[in-house]
């Protein structure tokens, strides 16, 4: 599991697929059948990869931690974890997926997975929490790992982690090639109308100014009030969309290269952040604005 998967990389390409759902609030049982239903309908498209949104396993909106621990499971054999990897083996697939962990010392995390058709390759555990997720998880303590899969360097983020560009940032220094990232996209209050959502800007600038790909799964509907637009994307590596879906469910995938893009990624001319960088430079002392008191959205 993580970062220290070994597989033999393949050059060529790959079917990558989001898949929007609309979890039901604690109940384990009934996402599973949602996600499955979705993870069968992007398979059945072609696709060899397959990213849910954050949460997917229990939903998002918890007031408190009582709440989030009872619909949390361990990785080791949680429910969901077991009939995700049911469907990554059968039809012969891989599946990222968002999903509240317990751990045995009593943490809860808002996590995601990556599953092989193997089993578990990798886990993360976001590390920048949004608003009241702070009421109900802790923040992450696996740092940004990368797994090696037969089809390039993944990376996993989880959301709001797209905000903080070191986010994108460590994944892209690790040798990311692809960046998988389940999400629960909110509307942004003071976005007009006529622009596209803050969220795929987040998305394309991170893609284009770490070179790598970038698949961002975000749930729809209405939890405890709180709007989630769906609108996931997939982005190229110079930061445009492949694909883009719309606010109800739907599954969109898109042809990607990540490793047989590599060395013309890593070259071009026009687009080497990565390259261009003078780490030297740089003075990235942890100076904080003053921390506010999470604002309930969900009363």
């Amino acid at each position: 599991m993580g970062s220290t998967a070994s597989k033999t990389a393949e050059s060529g390409e790959i079917v990558v697929a989001c898949a929007q759902t609309d979890p039901i609030l604690g109940d384990i049982e009934a996402n599973i059948d949602i996600t499955e239903a979705a993870i069968r309908r992007a398979s059945a498209l072609g696709a060899r990869v397959v990213v849910l949104p954050e949460c997917a396993s229990g939903g998002w909106a918890f007031a408190d931690r009582a709440e989030s621990a009872a619909a949390a499971q361990p990785i080791e054999d949680g429910p969901t974890i077991r009939a995700w990897s049911t469907l990554a083996r059968d039809l012969d697939i891989w599946v990222c997926g968002g999903f509240g962990e317990a751990t045995s010392d009593g943490s809860l995390f808002n996590s995601a997975v990556l599953l092989s058709p193997h089993g578990v390759e990798s886990v993360y555990r976001k590390v920048h929490l949004w608003n009241t997720e702070q009421l109900a998880f802790d923040p992450g303590n696996l740092g940004f790992p990368v797994a090696e899969t037969p089809f390039g360097r993944v990376g996993m983020l989880i959301c709001y982690d797209a905000w903080i560009p070191e986010s994108f940032r460590s994944l892209a220094v690790r040798g990311a090639d692809l960046v998988l990232a389940p999400s629960d996209w909110v509307p942004n209050p003071h976005q007009p109308r006529d622009a596209p959502p803050l969220a795929h800007i987040m998305v394309t600038a991170g893609a284009h100014s770490n070179q790598f790909y970038v698949a961002a799964a975000s749930r729809y509907g209405i939890e405890r009030g709180q709007d989630f637009i769906g609108r996931s994307v997939i982005a190229n590596h110079t930061g445009w969309l492949l694909a883009e879906a719309g606010g109800e469910a739907e599954v969109i995938t898109a042809k990607i290269d990540p490793i047989g893009s590599r060395e013309r990624r890593l070259s071009d001319p026009f687009n080497r952040p990565l390259g261009d960088r003078r780490v030297s430079e740089y003075d990235l002392g942890d100076v904080r604005p003053t921390r506010f008191q999470p604002i309930s959205m969900l009363d």
